[in-house]
């Protein structure tokens, strides 16, 4: 086990960078046949569980989305606290996936910190970028799992399971494909972290330095291998940047999508 820990330090120093901002992932709280769904909006550092989201940020976070095996989407209604969604009526028996957005927004830095303000605006930065998060997770309250859970809800920046996700065990490898527009996304970082992980250097968490027990970077065909060290809930995040198309404007246009999902003991 310290040999494995050792290993996810190493790893998660790879990408000090992007460890720097806040991560949007999808959670489901409560998912039970015959109740209503309970989910949430992850914006912040409490992973998985979310935390109360800054009223100066809400308005660039679109509220979480039902999708169903039938092809229906449905935006889920916002009760309780500010990163809870809920269903208006009880789940059936179905498999589902949950995804939700943070749209486009511009974020620069000069010798003060960040603002949401592009290059025009802050003439003095040194660095722009403009920002778009996406998260997805998959949900079963009882049936078979079928090729729902290894397809693609259509996110602009989107992380896909290629193998069931349900039974997922430490160890094993778990192929995934990152999709940009819909397209294989070649050479994309991907990383991820566990609960089970983070909470072992919580300070690091919320200085925005999560530790992260895996990375890599995708192939030719959008695809890489996780391989899970620990039981427990997992984030995998991707992230693709390229240059914003007007350099006057901005330097960056960055996209991050996360995964949630769990691994068996």
């Amino acid at each position: 086990m310290k040999k494995l820990t050792h290993l996810a330090l190493v790893c998660g120093l790879a990408f000090p960078l992007a460890g720097q901002a806040h991560d949007l992932w999808a959670y489901a709280q409560q998912a039970e046949a015959g109740k209503d769904l309970l989910a949430v909006l992850g914006y912040g550092d409490r992973f998985p569980e979310g935390e109360k989201i800054a009223e100066g940020r809400l308005n660039i976070l679109n509220p979480l989305v039902l999708h169903s095996a039938d092809g229906k989407s449905t935006t889920l209604t916002q009760k309780g606290e500010n990163f809870h969604y809920v269903t208006t009526s009880p789940l059936a028996k179905a498999e589902y996936k949950i995804s939700g957005s943070y749209k486009p927004t511009f974020w620069s830095k000069n010798d003060n910190g960040w603002k949401r303000e592009n290059l025009t605006q802050m003439k003095d930065a040194n660095y722009c970028e403009e920002s778009s998060m996406f998260a997805s997770t998959y949900v079963n309250t009882g049936v078979d799992v079928s090729d729902f859970a290894i397809a693609p809800v259509g996110l602009p920046l989107e992380i896909v399971p290629l193998v069931d996700p349900t039974t997922l065990s430490p160890m094993e490898v778990f192929p995934v494909q990152v999709l940009y527009q819909g397209q294989p996304a070649k050479g994309v970082s991907v990383i991820g972290t566990t609960n089970e992980f983070t909470k072992l250097d919580e300070k690091a968490v919320y200085d925005h330095r999560e530790p992260q027990a895996f990375s890599g970077k995708t192939d030719a065909q959008g695809k890489v291998n996780f391989i899970p060290a620990l039981a427990g809930t997992w984030k995998i995040k991707a992230i693709y940047e390229m240059d914003y198309p007007d350099q006057k404007v901005c330097q960056k246009r960055k996209l991050y999508s996360t995964y949630t999902f769990k691994v068996n003991k």
